[in-house]
C-alpha cells in the first residue's frame, strides 16, 4: 500500500496500460484453449453457421468417414486468394467433424512435389495445379473414404464456387453414409433408350445418366412406382395412360421426386421407325394443375438477345435471320443461387414453352431458367410441320418487356389430382362383371375372383402430400437431343462427341440434387467469405469525387498555358539561340509561373486524396486492430467484476 502511495501518476498508468496488456493477451490464450468449439457467427449470410440440413446429415452417419484434405501449402504462398479459401475450407471440415459426434476424422496433407504424397494425390485424381515453370504441381483438393472404402473426391476446391462449398461437402459425405447408386425411374414417349436414327442405340444423354444413376424404364400401363425408384425422369409425356399418372401423382405425394419435361412443340426427336421427325405437344395438366403450375402447350416463347442465327432454304430462297425459335441461353438466364444451375455456361433448347405459378397455389415457385425481357410469346404454328421461317417469325416479333421461366423447382405441400378416386379399368370392369356371373353358379369360381381381387387391391389412396414435394419442371424437351448439345469432331481418324453446351450436365444435377435427402436438397447457395469492403469503397469514392473537379479543372489550366507557352512567337533566326521581345519574355515568365503554382496546387489535391484514404486505412485498421480487442477485454473484465459481486452476495449470505 505504501508503494501505491508513494508512486507518480505516471508509474500507475504506465502499470495500468501493462496489466490491461497482459490482461488482453491472457483472455485470447484462454479464449484459443477453452473456447475453441464455441463460435459467434456475425457474418450477414451466416457463413460460418450450419445449415440445419447438413446438420441433419451429419446426424445421420453410422460409420466413420475418413477425409484426406490435401492443400500444397506453397500454393497459398504464391495465391493469397487460394490461402484465404484454404483457411476458409480447413475451418469448415473442423466444424463437420466436430458436429459429427466423432464419425469424420479431417488428416490435412501438404503434397510435396515429386513425393510419395503426390503420387497419392494423383492416384485419387486430384488436378494438379502448376506452382513455376520447373514443373512442380500443387494440389487443393480432398478425398473422403468410408469403412467400406468407398470413396468420394473434390478434385478441385474452386474459389468460384464457394457458395456452393457446404453443399459439395454434405453431398460427398451423403453418398459415403448411404453408397447405393440411385434410382431414377424413365417415362418417357420419346425413343431415349433405342433411337432408330441411332441403329436403336440409346441416346447419349442416356448413356450420360447411366454413368451416374441406375435407369428403370417404366413403361406401359403402371399402377404404382417402385418404392426403391428414388427419382422420376418424365420426358415429352404424350401418350400416358390415366393409371400411370395416378401412379406419379401418389409417388410424389408420398414423397418421391421427379424431373419433368414437357413441351408446347417437340421439333426434333423421331416418332416413328421411319425417321418421321417432330413429336409434337405434352404435357400432364391434371397433375400440373394440382402442383400449381400453369403451362400453355399452343405457344413457344422466343427471346430476340438469346436467338441463334441460322441459315435456312425457305420456298427456294436463302435466309439468314436470327431464329426465334432456337435459344443460346447463358449464365444470365441461369439462377446463380440454385446449385442445379449454378455452375452452367450454356445451353440451347428449341421451341421452348414457359412455366408460370398458378393463382392461389400451395407450392413455392422458384425459377431456374429464364429468359431475357426481349421475349415474346410466339404461336407454334410458325414452327408445326415443314421447314419454318426464320426471317417470318422474326417479322412479327414484338418483345413483351418480360421475362418468362422456362425450368423451375417447385417445392411445397399438394393435394392429389384424383380426388374422385383413382382412374377405373373399363376393361378389367367388364371382364369382372362377366366373371361375377359366371361364378354364381360356381362357388370354387367365385372363390378364385375374390382372391384375384384380394391380390389387385392397390394401397389407400393419398389425399395430400405427406411433406413438401420437389420437383423440378422444364417447359422443353428438345434440350436432351444430341444436336443441341453434342458436335462429332474427328481426332486421329476417330469420331468423337465432344459437349458444346451444358444441356446434360443439367439434367445430371438436376437428377442427383433430387435424389438426395430432403435435407441435402434444402440446402441452397451461401455467400463469399471474401466480400469486397463496400463502405470503405464508398467511402473512398466519396473522397475521389471531392476532388475529381478540382483536379480536372487544374488539368484543363495547365493544358491551356502549356499550349500558349507553344503560340508565342519566337524568333530563332539568331546564331546565338532564341531572340525574346521584353514583353515576349514577361509574358513567358508569366506563363512559367502559373504552371509551376497550377502543378503544386495539382500535386496538393493529389496528396490530399490520398491522405485522405491512407487516414481512412488506418482508422479501419484501428478498429479491427485494437478498439474490437479492448471492447472485449472491457466486457470480459465486467462479466468478471459481476461473477464475482454474485459469489461475495452469495458467500456472505451463506
Amino acid at each position: 500500500m505504501n508503494f501505491l502511495k508513494n508512486a507518480n501518476r505516471v508509474t500507475l498508468i504506465s502499470i495500468g496500460l501493462v496489466l490491461a496488456v497482459i490482461l488482453l493477451l491472457s483472455v485470447n490464450i484462454i479464449s484459443s484453449l477453452e473456447l475453441k468449439r464455441g463460435q459467434i457467427d456475425l457474418t450477414q449470410n451466416k457463413l460460418f453457421t450450419l445449415s440445419e440440413g447438413t446438420r441433419e446429415v451429419l446426424a445421420s452417419i453410422d460409420e466413420p468417414i475418413t477425409v484426406r484434405y490435401y492443400y500444397s501449402h506453397r500454393l497459398g504462398e504464391i495465391s493469397t486468394y487460394h490461402g484465404a479459401y484454404a483457411t476458409r475450407v480447413r475451418e469448415l471440415l473442423e466444424h463437420f467433424a466436430n458436429v459429427s459426434n466423432g464419425m469424420i476424422r479431417v488428416e490435412e496433407i501438404d503434397p510435396e512435389p515429386f513425393s510419395v504424397r503426390e503420387d497419392e494425390a494423383v492416384n485419387f485424381g486430384l488436378r494438379a495445379i502448376p506452382l513455376d515453370k520447373s514443373g512442380e504441381n500443387g494440389y487443393f483438393g480432398l478425398v473422403a473414404t468410408n469403412s467400406t472404402d468407398d470413396v468420394q473426391t473434390v478434385p478441385l476446391f474452386d474459389p468460384q464456387r464457394e457458395p456452393f462449398l457446404e453443399y459439395d461437402l454434405t453431398r460427398a459425405f451423403f453418398d459415403l453414409a448411404k453408397p447405393k447408386k440411385k434410382v431414377v425411374g424413365l417415362i418417357t414417349s420419346l425413343f431415349i433408350e433405342a433411337d432408330p436414327l441411332l441403329e436403336y442405340k440409346p441416346w447419349p444423354l442416356y448413356k450420360q445418366i447411366s454413368e451416374f444413376f441406375e435407369v428403370r424404364s417404366i413403361t406401359g400401363k403402371v399402377k404404382k412406382i417402385d418404392d426403391d425408384v428414388d427419382v422420376l425422369l418424365i420426358v415429352h409425356p404424350r401418350h400416358i395412360e390415366e393409371e400411370t399418372k395416378y401412379a406419379i401423382d401418389q409417388f410424389i405425394l408420398r414423397g418421391g421426386r421427379a424431373v419433368v419435361f414437357v413441351d408446347p412443340y417437340n421439333e426434333t426427336a423421331v416418332v416413328s421407325p421411319r425417321g418421321q421427325r417432330g413429336a409434337g405437344d405434352s404435357e400432364l395438366p391434371k397433375l400440373f394443375d394440382s402442383w400449381g403450375v400453369k403451362f400453355v402447350t399452343d405457344k413457344f416463347v422466343g427471346d430476340r438477345d438469346a436467338a441463334i442465327r441460322v441459315s435456312a432454304r425457305v420456298r427456294d430462297r436463302d435466309v439468314v435471320a436470327d431464329y426465334l425459335s432456337w435459344l443460346n441461353l447463358t449464365s444470365a438466364n441461369f439462377n446463380q443461387n440454385d446449385v442445379i444451375t449454378s455452375q452452367l455456361d450454356t445451353m440451347t433448347v428449341a421451341s421452348a414453352g414457359w412455366l408460370e405459378p398458378k393463382a392461389g397455389a400451395t407450392t413455392k415457385f422458384e425459377p431456374l431458367i429464364t429468359t431475357s425481357t426481349q421475349s415474346q410469346r410466339i404461336s407454334t404454328d410458325f414452327v408445326y410441320g415443314g421447314q419454318p421461317d426464320p426471317q417470318a417469325i422474326l417479322d412479327q416479333f414484338k418483345p413483351e418487356n418480360k421475362s418468362y421461366a422456362i425450368a423451375a423447382r417447385l417445392t411445397g405441400p399438394v393435394k392429389t389430382a384424383f380426388p374422385d378416386g383413382p382412374p377405373k379399368d373399363k376393361k378389367k370392369e367388364e371382364e369382372k362383371e362377366k366373371a361375377t356371373a359366371q361364378a354364381k353358379d360356381d362357388k370354387g369360381k367365385e372363390d378364385t375372383t375374390a382372391k384375384e381381387d384380394e391380390k389387385d387391391k392397390s394401397p389407400p389412396q393419398l389425399m395430400e402430400s405427406k411433406g413438401p414435394i420437389n420437383l423440378v419442371l422444364v417447359a422443353d424437351t428438345d434440350m436432351l437431343s444430341s444436336e443441341f448439345w453434342l458436335r462429332e469432331q474427328s481426332f486421329f481418324g476417330e469420331r468423337l462427341q465432344v459437349p458444346v453446351a451444358n444441356n446434360a450436365d443439367f439434367v445430371v444435377n438436376a437428377l442427383d440434387n433430387l435424389s438426395g435427402s430432403d435435407a441435402l436438397i434444402s440446402l441452397r447457395s451461401r455467400g463469399l467469405s471474401v466480400r469486397p469492403f463496400t463502405r470503405v469503397i464508398a467511402l473512398r469514392n466519396a473522397a475521389e469525387n471531392r476532388y475529381q473537379e478540382t483536379q480536372q479543372k487544374l488539368e484543363k489550366k495547365l493544358s491551356d498555358i502549356e499550349q500558349k507557352l507553344k503560340g508565342l512567337k519566337i524568333d530563332q533566326s539568331a546564331k546565338g539561340g532564341v531572340i525574346l521581345t521584353s514583353a515576349q519574355r514577361a509574358e513567358f515568365d508569366k506563363f512559367r509561373a502559373d504552371m509551376f503554382a497550377t502543378r503544386k496546387q495539382l500535386r496538393d489535391v493529389q496528396l490530399a486524396l490520398r491522405r485522405d484514404i491512407e487516414n481512412l486505412d488506418t482508422t479501419l485498421k484501428a478498429l479491427n486492430i485494437w478498439a474490437m480487442p479492448v471492447i472485449i477485454a472491457v466486457i470480459a473484465i465486467i462479466v468478471a467484476l459481476i461473477r464475482r459481486r454474485r459469489y461475495r452476495a452469495t458467500s456472505h449470505h451463506g
